[in-house]
């Protein structure tokens, strides 16, 4: 018996915006991993929470960063 799931419903039942990562979660699990932000990151950061972008405005400015350094 194979059992099909709708992919349209929410594994965790909540919606993409309530399953970003908050700030101190993000560090929390970044320092265990070992890693650290760099300057440009932190600045980056920063400059968003003085702007108070939305989480999909801060995704989209991650996202544009990254491709820019590639």
């Amino acid at each position: 018996m194979t059992i099909r799931r709708d992919k349209s419903k929410l594994v965790s039942g909540l919606s993409v915006e309530n399953r970003i990562l908050g700030n101190e979660t993000f560090a929390a699990i970044t320092a265990v991993e070992g890693m650290a932000l760099g300057s440009a990151s932190r600045a980056r950061l920063a400059s968003m929470r003085e702007r108070r972008l939305t989480h999909g405005e801060q995704r989209a400015e991650i996202i544009r960063a990254y491709l820019e350094s590639k």
